[in-house]
Protein backbone atom coordinates (compact mmCIF):
# COMPACT_ATOMS: atom_id res chain seq x y z
CA UNK A 1 0.00 0.00 0.00
CA UNK A 2 0.84 3.48 -0.31
CA UNK A 3 2.23 4.85 3.13
CA UNK A 4 -0.54 7.83 3.56
CA UNK A 5 -2.86 6.01 1.73
CA UNK A 6 -2.60 3.12 4.44
CA UNK A 7 -2.89 6.28 7.30
CA UNK A 8 -6.03 7.27 5.33
CA UNK A 9 -7.21 3.77 5.43
CA UNK A 10 -6.60 3.10 8.52
CA UNK A 11 -8.22 6.09 10.41
CA UNK A 12 -11.61 5.65 7.65
CA UNK A 13 -11.89 2.04 8.82
CA UNK A 14 -11.86 3.20 12.67
CA UNK A 15 -13.85 5.98 11.99
CA UNK A 16 -16.53 3.06 10.53
CA UNK A 17 -16.09 1.34 14.15
CA UNK A 18 -13.84 -1.41 12.31
CA UNK A 19 -12.03 -2.52 15.61
CA UNK A 20 -11.13 -6.28 15.37
CA UNK A 21 -7.41 -4.91 14.92
CA UNK A 22 -4.38 -6.30 16.91
CA UNK A 23 -0.89 -5.04 17.27
CA UNK A 24 2.00 -6.53 15.65
CA UNK A 25 5.61 -6.66 15.80
CA UNK A 26 8.88 -7.02 13.30
CA UNK A 27 12.71 -6.12 13.72
CA UNK A 28 15.93 -4.40 15.28
CA UNK A 29 19.63 -3.73 14.55
CA UNK A 30 23.70 -4.35 16.49
CA UNK A 31 23.06 -2.97 19.52
CA UNK A 32 19.62 -4.93 19.80
CA UNK A 33 21.20 -8.26 19.28
CA UNK A 34 21.64 -8.71 23.21
CA UNK A 35 17.21 -8.74 23.27
CA UNK A 36 17.34 -11.41 20.71
CA UNK A 37 18.88 -14.17 23.32
CA UNK A 38 15.60 -14.02 25.23
CA UNK A 39 14.35 -15.75 22.20
CA UNK A 40 14.06 -19.55 22.41
CA UNK A 41 16.48 -21.46 20.91
CA UNK A 42 14.02 -23.38 19.05
CA UNK A 43 16.61 -26.03 17.44
CA UNK A 44 14.98 -28.67 19.23
CA UNK A 45 11.32 -27.45 17.54
CA UNK A 46 13.27 -26.38 14.52
CA UNK A 47 12.84 -27.52 10.91
CA UNK A 48 15.18 -30.22 10.05
CA UNK A 49 16.11 -30.77 6.87
CA UNK A 50 19.28 -32.92 5.16
CA UNK A 51 19.77 -35.72 3.09
CA UNK A 52 20.44 -38.23 5.95
CA UNK A 53 17.26 -36.74 7.80
CA UNK A 54 13.76 -37.41 7.99
CA UNK A 55 11.95 -33.86 7.07
CA UNK A 56 9.03 -31.84 8.52
CA UNK A 57 7.44 -30.32 5.87
CA UNK A 58 4.64 -28.57 4.75
CA UNK A 59 1.23 -30.32 3.70
CA UNK A 60 0.88 -31.10 -0.09
CA UNK A 61 4.86 -31.34 -0.47
CA UNK A 62 6.05 -33.18 -3.43
CA UNK A 63 9.39 -34.19 -2.46
CA UNK A 64 9.98 -36.61 -5.88
CA UNK A 65 12.98 -34.90 -7.74
CA UNK A 66 11.24 -36.32 -11.35
CA UNK A 67 9.91 -33.69 -13.18
CA UNK A 68 6.46 -33.01 -12.15
CA UNK A 69 5.69 -30.09 -14.85
CA UNK A 70 5.35 -29.30 -18.50
CA UNK A 71 8.71 -28.70 -20.40
CA UNK A 72 10.15 -25.03 -20.23
CA UNK A 73 8.52 -22.89 -23.32
CA UNK A 74 10.27 -20.67 -24.72
CA UNK A 75 8.25 -17.53 -25.97
CA UNK A 76 8.77 -14.44 -27.48
CA UNK A 77 8.17 -11.35 -24.81
CA UNK A 78 6.27 -9.52 -26.69
CA UNK A 79 3.55 -12.15 -25.96
CA UNK A 80 3.87 -11.33 -21.96
CA UNK A 81 3.80 -7.93 -22.02
CA UNK A 82 2.47 -4.70 -24.64
CA UNK A 83 5.77 -4.08 -27.04
CA UNK A 84 5.56 -0.77 -26.94
CA UNK A 85 4.49 0.11 -23.05
CA UNK A 86 7.15 -2.60 -21.75
CA UNK A 87 9.84 -2.75 -24.28
CA UNK A 88 12.62 -5.31 -23.62
CA UNK A 89 14.00 -4.47 -26.57
CA UNK A 90 16.31 -1.49 -25.20
CA UNK A 91 18.27 -3.93 -23.35
CA UNK A 92 19.83 -5.41 -26.64
CA UNK A 93 19.36 -8.57 -28.48
CA UNK A 94 19.33 -11.21 -26.58
CA UNK A 95 19.70 -9.92 -23.32
CA UNK A 96 16.96 -11.52 -22.04
CA UNK A 97 14.83 -14.81 -22.85
CA UNK A 98 11.06 -15.19 -21.96
CA UNK A 99 9.26 -18.32 -21.27
CA UNK A 100 6.70 -20.15 -19.44
CA UNK A 101 6.09 -23.59 -16.71
CA UNK A 102 3.31 -24.71 -16.63
CA UNK A 103 2.81 -25.92 -12.54
CA UNK A 104 -0.36 -27.01 -10.39
CA UNK A 105 -2.57 -24.94 -9.06
CA UNK A 106 -2.46 -27.40 -5.57
CA UNK A 107 0.69 -29.01 -5.26
CA UNK A 108 -1.57 -31.73 -3.15
CA UNK A 109 -3.78 -32.33 -6.03
CA UNK A 110 -1.87 -31.49 -9.68
CA UNK A 111 -4.53 -33.27 -11.37
CA UNK A 112 -6.22 -29.76 -11.34
CA UNK A 113 -6.10 -26.19 -12.04
CA UNK A 114 -2.66 -24.91 -13.15
CA UNK A 115 -0.74 -21.70 -12.46
CA UNK A 116 1.63 -20.20 -15.85
CA UNK A 117 4.47 -18.59 -14.66
CA UNK A 118 6.88 -16.52 -16.60
CA UNK A 119 10.55 -17.12 -16.46
CA UNK A 120 13.36 -14.50 -17.93
CA UNK A 121 16.86 -15.80 -18.44
CA UNK A 122 19.34 -13.34 -18.66
CA UNK A 123 22.27 -15.01 -20.04
CA UNK A 124 26.07 -14.61 -18.18
CA UNK A 125 28.33 -12.13 -20.16
CA UNK A 126 31.08 -14.64 -18.92
CA UNK A 127 32.89 -16.69 -22.28
CA UNK A 128 32.95 -19.44 -19.90
CA UNK A 129 30.00 -19.12 -17.45
CA UNK A 130 29.18 -21.09 -14.36
CA UNK A 131 26.73 -24.04 -14.87
CA UNK A 132 24.63 -23.30 -11.99
CA UNK A 133 23.09 -19.52 -12.25
CA UNK A 134 21.21 -17.46 -9.66
CA UNK A 135 17.78 -16.83 -9.33
CA UNK A 136 16.44 -13.68 -8.26
CA UNK A 137 13.10 -14.58 -5.50
CA UNK A 138 11.49 -11.29 -5.16
CA UNK A 139 9.84 -9.49 -2.25
CA UNK A 140 6.46 -8.59 -1.27
CA UNK A 141 4.71 -10.95 -0.67
CA UNK A 142 3.85 -10.40 -4.16
CA UNK A 143 6.16 -8.27 -5.96
CA UNK A 144 6.78 -8.61 -9.67
CA UNK A 145 10.39 -10.33 -10.52
CA UNK A 146 10.01 -8.48 -13.80
CA UNK A 147 10.14 -5.13 -12.31
CA UNK A 148 13.58 -5.93 -11.30
CA UNK A 149 14.31 -7.01 -14.73
CA UNK A 150 16.29 -3.86 -16.25
CA UNK A 151 18.88 -3.75 -13.02
CA UNK A 152 20.03 -7.09 -13.73
CA UNK A 153 20.07 -7.01 -17.43
CA UNK A 154 21.92 -3.66 -17.22
CA UNK A 155 22.31 -1.93 -13.91
CA UNK A 156 23.30 -2.26 -10.04
CA UNK A 157 22.59 -6.48 -10.14
CA UNK A 158 24.33 -7.20 -13.73
CA UNK A 159 27.56 -7.69 -12.16
CA UNK A 160 25.84 -11.32 -11.39
CA UNK A 161 25.80 -11.84 -15.19
CA UNK A 162 29.28 -11.74 -15.04
CA UNK A 163 29.58 -15.60 -13.60
CA UNK A 164 26.43 -17.03 -14.69
CA UNK A 165 23.26 -16.82 -16.47
CA UNK A 166 20.43 -15.05 -14.17
CA UNK A 167 16.92 -16.01 -13.90
CA UNK A 168 13.91 -14.27 -12.65
CA UNK A 169 10.85 -15.77 -11.99
CA UNK A 170 7.16 -13.94 -11.39
CA UNK A 171 6.07 -15.98 -8.42
CA UNK A 172 2.68 -17.47 -8.74
CA UNK A 173 -0.41 -14.55 -8.57
CA UNK A 174 2.30 -11.69 -9.46
CA UNK A 175 3.67 -10.21 -12.77
CA UNK A 176 3.17 -11.55 -16.40
CA UNK A 177 2.03 -15.30 -14.63
CA UNK A 178 -1.61 -16.47 -15.18
CA UNK A 179 -3.40 -15.37 -12.79
CA UNK A 180 -1.95 -12.26 -11.61
CA UNK A 181 -3.86 -11.01 -8.14
CA UNK A 182 -3.81 -7.28 -8.97
CA UNK A 183 -6.19 -5.01 -7.24
CA UNK A 184 -6.86 -2.02 -9.76
CA UNK A 185 -9.70 -1.47 -7.46
CA UNK A 186 -7.68 -0.33 -5.04
CA UNK A 187 -4.22 1.26 -6.49
CA UNK A 188 -6.69 3.13 -9.56
CA UNK A 189 -8.36 4.40 -5.97
CA UNK A 190 -7.77 8.11 -4.41
CA UNK A 191 -8.27 7.20 -1.28
CA UNK A 192 -8.10 3.32 -0.15
CA UNK A 193 -11.18 1.63 1.67
CA UNK A 194 -12.17 -1.71 2.78
CA UNK A 195 -14.99 -1.79 0.57
CA UNK A 196 -12.99 -1.88 -2.59
CA UNK A 197 -10.18 -4.80 -0.95
CA UNK A 198 -13.29 -6.69 -1.06
CA UNK A 199 -14.26 -5.80 -4.82
CA UNK A 200 -11.08 -6.94 -5.57
CA UNK A 201 -11.19 -9.84 -3.51
CA UNK A 202 -15.05 -11.22 -4.67
CA UNK A 203 -13.36 -10.43 -8.40
CA UNK A 204 -10.88 -12.29 -7.99
CA UNK A 205 -12.88 -15.38 -6.51
CA UNK A 206 -15.77 -14.79 -9.65
CA UNK A 207 -12.49 -15.30 -12.08
CA UNK A 208 -11.74 -18.88 -10.12
CA UNK A 209 -9.07 -17.54 -7.97
CA UNK A 210 -8.82 -19.86 -4.49
CA UNK A 211 -6.37 -18.09 -2.36
CA UNK A 212 -5.56 -21.25 -0.42
CA UNK A 213 -3.19 -22.54 -3.66
CA UNK A 214 -1.26 -18.80 -2.99
CA UNK A 215 1.39 -19.69 -0.05
CA UNK A 216 5.55 -20.10 0.59
CA UNK A 217 5.15 -23.41 0.18
CA UNK A 218 3.88 -24.01 -3.07
CA UNK A 219 5.76 -20.95 -4.14
CA UNK A 220 8.67 -22.97 -3.11
CA UNK A 221 7.46 -25.97 -5.21
CA UNK A 222 7.37 -24.05 -8.12
CA UNK A 223 11.25 -22.65 -7.85
CA UNK A 224 12.15 -26.30 -8.08
CA UNK A 225 10.18 -26.76 -10.57
CA UNK A 226 11.31 -24.41 -12.79
CA UNK A 227 14.44 -25.52 -12.21
CA UNK A 228 13.65 -29.16 -13.66
CA UNK A 229 12.10 -27.26 -16.38
CA UNK A 230 15.07 -25.57 -17.52
CA UNK A 231 17.33 -28.43 -16.86
CA UNK A 232 19.70 -27.16 -14.38
CA UNK A 233 21.27 -29.83 -12.56
CA UNK A 234 21.37 -27.04 -9.18
CA UNK A 235 21.40 -23.12 -8.87
CA UNK A 236 22.15 -20.34 -6.25
CA UNK A 237 18.78 -18.51 -4.61
CA UNK A 238 19.33 -14.79 -3.85
CA UNK A 239 16.48 -13.69 -2.01
CA UNK A 240 15.42 -10.38 -0.98
CA UNK A 241 12.58 -9.02 1.68
CA UNK A 242 9.73 -11.69 0.99
CA UNK A 243 11.65 -13.59 -1.42
CA UNK A 244 14.44 -14.50 1.67
CA UNK A 245 11.29 -16.45 3.50
CA UNK A 246 10.57 -18.28 0.02
CA UNK A 247 14.27 -18.96 -0.12
CA UNK A 248 14.43 -20.34 3.59
CA UNK A 249 11.40 -22.52 2.73
CA UNK A 250 12.97 -24.15 -0.24
CA UNK A 251 15.73 -24.50 2.14
CA UNK A 252 13.08 -26.47 4.42
CA UNK A 253 11.26 -28.11 1.77
CA UNK A 254 13.35 -28.81 -0.85
CA UNK A 255 16.84 -28.87 -0.81
CA UNK A 256 17.84 -30.72 -3.88
CA UNK A 257 19.03 -28.74 -6.32
CA UNK A 258 19.97 -25.66 -3.96
CA UNK A 259 24.20 -24.92 -4.44
CA UNK A 260 24.17 -21.79 -1.91
CA UNK A 261 21.71 -18.99 -0.54
CA UNK A 262 22.23 -15.49 -0.40
CA UNK A 263 19.29 -13.75 2.05
CA UNK A 264 19.33 -10.34 1.42
CA UNK A 265 17.30 -8.21 4.17
CA UNK A 266 15.81 -11.04 5.52
CA UNK A 267 12.34 -12.14 6.84
CA UNK A 268 12.62 -15.26 9.02
CA UNK A 269 10.25 -17.85 8.99
CA UNK A 270 9.37 -18.32 12.77
CA UNK A 271 9.10 -14.32 13.27
CA UNK A 272 5.13 -13.52 11.82
CA UNK A 273 4.17 -10.34 11.64
CA UNK A 274 1.49 -8.25 8.60
CA UNK A 275 2.73 -5.50 6.01
CA UNK A 276 5.74 -3.84 6.31
CA UNK A 277 5.13 -1.09 8.65
CA UNK A 278 4.30 -2.66 12.24
CA UNK A 279 4.86 -1.12 15.57
CA UNK A 280 7.63 -2.99 15.74
CA UNK A 281 9.19 -1.09 13.12
CA UNK A 282 8.83 2.29 14.22
CA UNK A 283 10.47 1.05 18.04
CA UNK A 284 13.22 -0.45 16.56
CA UNK A 285 14.01 2.61 14.25
CA UNK A 286 14.00 4.93 17.17
CA UNK A 287 16.26 2.61 19.03
CA UNK A 288 18.91 2.89 15.84
CA UNK A 289 18.28 6.50 15.42
CA UNK A 290 19.03 6.82 18.91
CA UNK A 291 22.36 5.10 18.39
CA UNK A 292 23.17 6.65 14.99
CA UNK A 293 23.06 9.85 17.26
CA UNK A 294 25.53 8.78 20.37
CA UNK A 295 28.03 7.65 17.80
CA UNK A 296 27.99 11.10 15.68
CA UNK A 297 29.56 14.01 17.85
CA UNK A 298 27.55 16.64 16.57
CA UNK A 299 24.26 15.05 17.12
CA UNK A 300 24.92 13.71 20.39
CA UNK A 301 26.75 17.03 21.56
CA UNK A 302 24.12 19.04 20.13
CA UNK A 303 20.40 17.04 20.85
CA UNK A 304 22.05 14.22 23.61
CA UNK A 305 19.21 11.95 23.91
CA UNK A 306 17.54 11.95 20.82
CA UNK A 307 14.49 9.31 21.49
CA UNK A 308 13.54 11.50 24.54
CA UNK A 309 12.97 14.45 21.43
CA UNK A 310 10.91 11.82 19.66
CA UNK A 311 8.85 11.22 22.24
CA UNK A 312 8.95 15.08 23.22
CA UNK A 313 7.77 15.51 19.66
CA UNK A 314 5.30 12.72 19.67
CA UNK A 315 3.38 13.63 22.42
CA UNK A 316 3.36 17.32 21.09
CA UNK A 317 1.48 16.15 17.63
CA UNK A 318 -1.20 14.35 19.76
CA UNK A 319 -2.09 17.85 21.30
CA UNK A 320 -2.87 19.39 18.28
CA UNK A 321 -5.93 19.12 16.09
CA UNK A 322 -5.92 16.29 14.07
CA UNK A 323 -3.21 15.20 16.40
CA UNK A 324 -3.65 11.29 16.11
CA UNK A 325 -3.04 11.42 12.30
CA UNK A 326 -0.24 14.02 12.23
CA UNK A 327 1.73 11.77 15.02
CA UNK A 328 0.91 8.07 13.65
CA UNK A 329 2.64 9.99 9.56
CA UNK A 330 5.63 11.12 11.79
CA UNK A 331 6.75 7.98 14.01
CA UNK A 332 5.63 5.89 10.53
CA UNK A 333 7.77 8.40 8.27
CA UNK A 334 10.73 7.60 10.84
CA UNK A 335 11.40 3.88 9.90
CA UNK A 336 12.06 5.42 6.07
CA UNK A 337 14.32 8.11 7.15
CA UNK A 338 17.11 6.67 9.25
CA UNK A 339 19.55 7.53 7.33
CA UNK A 340 18.62 10.77 5.99
CA UNK A 341 21.45 13.42 6.98
CA UNK A 342 18.43 15.71 7.44
CA UNK A 343 16.44 13.62 10.39
CA UNK A 344 17.79 14.60 13.60
CA UNK A 345 17.12 18.48 12.68
CA UNK A 346 13.70 17.45 11.91
CA UNK A 347 13.42 15.58 15.13
CA UNK A 348 14.12 18.34 16.61
CA UNK A 349 11.71 21.05 14.45
CA UNK A 350 9.13 18.44 15.97
CA UNK A 351 9.86 18.69 19.55
CA UNK A 352 10.52 22.21 20.03
CA UNK A 353 9.38 24.46 16.50
CA UNK A 354 6.99 26.89 15.83
CA UNK A 355 3.37 25.24 15.13
CA UNK A 356 3.97 26.81 11.50
CA UNK A 357 7.64 25.25 11.47
CA UNK A 358 6.08 21.98 11.99
CA UNK A 359 2.88 21.78 10.32
CA UNK A 360 4.72 22.49 7.22
CA UNK A 361 7.45 19.91 8.12
CA UNK A 362 4.39 17.49 8.23
CA UNK A 363 3.15 18.28 5.05
CA UNK A 364 6.56 18.25 2.88
CA UNK A 365 6.99 14.35 4.62
CA UNK A 366 3.04 13.20 3.59
CA UNK A 367 3.83 14.98 0.22
CA UNK A 368 7.13 12.73 -0.20
CA UNK A 369 6.23 9.76 0.98
CA UNK A 370 2.87 9.97 -1.05
CA UNK A 371 2.47 7.31 -3.80
CA UNK A 372 -0.41 9.31 -6.25
CA UNK A 373 -2.94 6.64 -7.11
CA UNK A 374 -2.31 5.17 -10.83
CA UNK A 375 -4.96 5.98 -14.11
CA UNK A 376 -7.88 4.04 -14.49
CA UNK A 377 -7.02 4.06 -17.57
CA UNK A 378 -3.80 2.47 -17.41
CA UNK A 379 -3.83 -0.99 -19.28
CA UNK A 380 -2.95 -4.26 -17.14
CA UNK A 381 0.29 -4.98 -19.04
CA UNK A 382 1.82 -1.97 -17.14
CA UNK A 383 0.56 -3.08 -13.33
CA UNK A 384 3.89 -5.45 -12.90
CA UNK A 385 5.93 -2.55 -13.26
CA UNK A 386 3.68 0.35 -11.34
CA UNK A 387 2.34 -1.52 -8.53
CA UNK A 388 4.40 -2.36 -5.52
CA UNK A 389 2.62 -6.25 -5.17
CA UNK A 390 -0.22 -8.11 -6.33
CA UNK A 391 -2.58 -7.35 -3.13
CA UNK A 392 -4.47 -10.61 -3.64
CA UNK A 393 -0.96 -12.59 -3.54
CA UNK A 394 0.34 -10.53 -0.44
CA UNK A 395 -3.20 -11.09 1.77
CA UNK A 396 -3.44 -14.90 0.50
CA UNK A 397 -0.05 -15.01 2.12
CA UNK A 398 0.02 -12.99 5.39
CA UNK A 399 -3.83 -14.25 6.19
CA UNK A 400 -2.43 -17.64 6.01
CA UNK A 401 0.93 -17.70 7.44
CA UNK A 402 1.57 -14.67 9.58
CA UNK A 403 -1.92 -13.65 11.00
CA UNK A 404 -3.21 -16.33 12.59
CA UNK A 405 0.49 -17.26 13.98
CA UNK A 406 1.01 -13.45 15.34
CA UNK A 407 1.13 -14.70 19.09
CA UNK A 408 3.66 -17.29 18.00
CA UNK A 409 6.12 -14.91 16.51
CA UNK A 410 9.70 -14.84 18.07
CA UNK A 411 9.95 -11.13 17.91
CA UNK A 412 11.11 -9.33 21.08
CA UNK A 413 8.71 -6.85 23.40
CA UNK A 414 10.76 -3.86 23.33
CA UNK A 415 7.84 -1.25 23.50
CA UNK A 416 8.10 -0.91 27.70
CA UNK A 417 11.11 0.88 27.32
CA UNK A 418 8.91 4.13 25.77
CA UNK A 419 6.21 6.32 27.68
CA UNK A 420 2.84 5.24 27.47
CA UNK A 421 1.80 8.03 24.96
CA UNK A 422 4.24 7.12 22.74
CA UNK A 423 3.13 2.95 22.47
CA UNK A 424 -0.85 4.92 22.44
CA UNK A 425 0.47 6.07 18.81
CA UNK A 426 2.89 3.44 17.63
CA UNK A 427 0.54 0.93 18.36
CA UNK A 428 -1.79 2.25 16.05
CA UNK A 429 0.81 1.48 12.91
CA UNK A 430 -0.18 -1.19 10.47
CA UNK A 431 -3.78 -2.23 10.95
CA UNK A 432 -4.69 -2.12 7.89
CA UNK A 433 -3.28 -5.20 7.06
CA UNK A 434 -4.58 -7.02 9.65
CA UNK A 435 -8.23 -6.02 9.13
CA UNK A 436 -7.80 -7.33 5.47
CA UNK A 437 -7.86 -10.68 6.54
CA UNK A 438 -11.32 -10.49 7.37
CA UNK A 439 -11.61 -10.52 4.02
CA UNK A 440 -9.61 -13.02 2.42
CA UNK A 441 -10.46 -15.45 5.03
CA UNK A 442 -7.62 -17.67 3.96
CA UNK A 443 -7.27 -20.64 6.50
CA UNK A 444 -4.13 -21.14 8.63
CA UNK A 445 -1.04 -22.97 6.96
CA UNK A 446 0.48 -25.29 9.31
CA UNK A 447 2.45 -24.49 12.45
CA UNK A 448 5.98 -25.14 10.73
CA UNK A 449 5.49 -21.66 9.55
CA UNK A 450 6.21 -20.49 13.20
CA UNK A 451 9.44 -22.51 13.74
CA UNK A 452 12.78 -21.48 12.55
CA UNK A 453 14.32 -22.99 9.09
CA UNK A 454 17.38 -25.24 9.83
CA UNK A 455 19.90 -25.84 7.26
CA UNK A 456 23.33 -26.78 6.48
CA UNK A 457 23.23 -25.13 3.07
CA UNK A 458 25.68 -22.55 2.41
CA UNK A 459 24.15 -19.33 2.99
CA UNK A 460 24.98 -15.66 2.81
CA UNK A 461 23.16 -12.84 4.65
CA UNK A 462 22.91 -9.88 4.32
CA UNK A 463 21.73 -6.49 6.45
CA UNK A 464 21.86 -3.02 6.61
CA UNK A 465 21.70 -0.58 9.63
CA UNK A 466 18.61 1.52 8.35
CA UNK A 467 16.35 -1.33 7.25
CA UNK A 468 13.68 -0.97 9.91
CA UNK A 469 11.27 -3.38 8.02
CA UNK A 470 13.71 -6.26 7.70
CA UNK A 471 16.22 -5.11 10.87
CA UNK A 472 19.99 -6.78 11.25
CA UNK A 473 18.50 -8.47 14.35
CA UNK A 474 16.13 -10.67 12.26
CA UNK A 475 19.23 -11.69 9.89
CA UNK A 476 21.19 -12.64 12.92
CA UNK A 477 18.30 -14.53 14.64
CA UNK A 478 18.34 -16.82 11.00
CA UNK A 479 21.85 -17.52 11.04
CA UNK A 480 21.33 -19.18 14.11
CA UNK A 481 19.82 -22.32 13.16
CA UNK A 482 21.83 -22.02 9.55
CA UNK A 483 24.88 -24.15 10.15
CA UNK A 484 26.27 -22.70 7.71
CA UNK A 485 25.95 -19.53 7.02
CA UNK A 486 28.08 -16.16 7.09
CA UNK A 487 27.00 -12.39 7.57
CA UNK A 488 27.99 -9.47 6.37
CA UNK A 489 25.98 -6.33 8.49
CA UNK A 490 26.47 -2.88 6.26
CA UNK A 491 26.31 0.40 8.47
CA UNK A 492 23.75 3.01 7.11
CA UNK A 493 22.28 0.89 3.93
CA UNK A 494 18.09 0.41 3.80
CA UNK A 495 15.72 -2.48 2.91
CA UNK A 496 17.16 -4.89 -0.16
CA UNK A 497 21.09 -4.55 -0.80
CA UNK A 498 21.40 -5.97 -4.14
CA UNK A 499 24.25 -4.36 -5.73
CA UNK A 500 23.75 -1.01 -3.38
CA UNK A 501 27.55 -0.48 -3.88
CA UNK A 502 30.96 -2.48 -4.73
CA UNK A 503 31.75 -4.12 -1.53
CA UNK A 504 28.21 -5.83 -1.55
CA UNK A 505 28.89 -6.75 -5.04
CA UNK A 506 32.12 -8.24 -3.77
CA UNK A 507 31.26 -10.08 -1.01
CA UNK A 508 28.47 -11.66 -2.60
CA UNK A 509 30.34 -12.94 -5.66
CA UNK A 510 33.14 -13.98 -3.30
CA UNK A 511 30.11 -16.01 -1.97
CA UNK A 512 28.61 -17.73 -4.91
CA UNK A 513 32.54 -18.57 -6.70
CA UNK A 514 33.32 -20.03 -3.41
CA UNK A 515 30.44 -20.79 -0.81
CA UNK A 516 32.11 -22.83 1.20
CA UNK A 517 34.60 -20.15 2.40
CA UNK A 518 34.19 -17.23 4.51
CA UNK A 519 33.80 -14.00 1.69
CA UNK A 520 36.87 -11.17 2.68
CA UNK A 521 34.38 -8.67 3.96
CA UNK A 522 37.20 -6.23 4.87
CA UNK A 523 35.50 -3.83 2.25
CA UNK A 524 33.12 -3.43 4.90
CA UNK A 525 35.77 -1.16 7.15
CA UNK A 526 35.82 1.86 4.63
CA UNK A 527 32.06 2.22 4.49
CA UNK A 528 30.95 5.94 5.89
CA UNK A 529 28.94 6.05 8.89
CA UNK A 530 25.55 7.47 9.49
CA UNK A 531 26.26 11.56 9.95
CA UNK A 532 22.87 13.26 10.75
CA UNK A 533 23.33 17.26 10.55
CA UNK A 534 22.32 19.60 12.93
CA UNK A 535 22.13 23.21 13.68
CA UNK A 536 21.10 24.00 10.38
CA UNK A 537 20.39 27.76 9.85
Amino acid sequence: MGFIKKILFILLLMLSVISNSSSDDKKTSEQLIKEFIFLKKQASNAVSYGSSSKKQLSKGINTDNSPITSNYEKIDCGELSDPILVSFGDLGDDTVECGRVVVPADWSAMNGKTIKLAVYRIPSTSPTPAPDPVVYLAGGPGQSGVSALRIFAKGSAAYLRSRSDVIIIDQRGTGYSEPALFCPEVFTAPVETIALHQACHDRLVSEGVRFADYNSAYNAQDVNAVRQALGYTEWNLYGVSYGTRLALTAMRDLPTGIRSVVLDSVFPVDINSIGSNTPYSVYWAIKQISTNCAADADCSSNIGNIKGVIEDGIMRLSAMPDGNLLAIIYVSALTKLINDPLLADRITTVATGTDAEVKTLIQQTEESLLLPPISTKAPPVVYPFVTPAAQGMFSAVICSEEKPYINLSATPNIASNFREPTQRIINQVGQSEQLLCDIYKVPARDEIETQPVQSDLPTLVLAGTADAITPPTFAIHATETLSHSQYAEFEGLGHGLLGQNECIKQITLDFLNNPNLAADQSCIDSLPQVDYITNIQ
